[in-house]
């Protein structure tokens, strides 16, 4: 029985520690260029928004050719979690937030943002 209850207890600790994490200075526009994986030359404008209840909307290029991609996004530790309306599939990648500038590594490339 006292084995059942510590390993109870252990279970409970790491649940409530991966509870979802919130980040408020993320909430907003973010503005930036997307960059290319290969060479890291700028692609195409990229606005990036995070909304407080965990919407995640990004409008790549501008005008007619404006492509926009809803998603749902929630926070773990310093990684973003991204899952795409359409396709369910789901991202992750690295972020910090230095100042106005929002930085996030994805597969290998860094991409910077500053808030609209």
């Amino acid at each position: 029985m006292k084995k059942l209850l510590i390993i109870l207890n252990c279970l409970f600790v790491l649940s409530c520690h991966s509870q979802k994490q919130e980040d408020a200075r993320l909430i907003g526009k973010w503005q930036g260029t997307l960059n290319d994986s290969e060479n890291s030359n700028s692609i195409e404008k990229i606005v990036l928004e995070f909304t407080k209840d965990g919407k995640f909307i990004q409008f790549l290029g501008e005008g007619k050719s404006e492509n926009i991609i809803n998603s749902t996004y929630r926070i773990e530790n310093d990684k973003i979690l991204a899952t795409e309306e359409n396709t369910n599939e789901v991202s992750e990648s690295i972020y910090f937030i230095k100042n106005d500038t929002l930085i996030i590594k994805y597969d290998g490339v860094e991409n910077r943002y500053l808030k609209k």
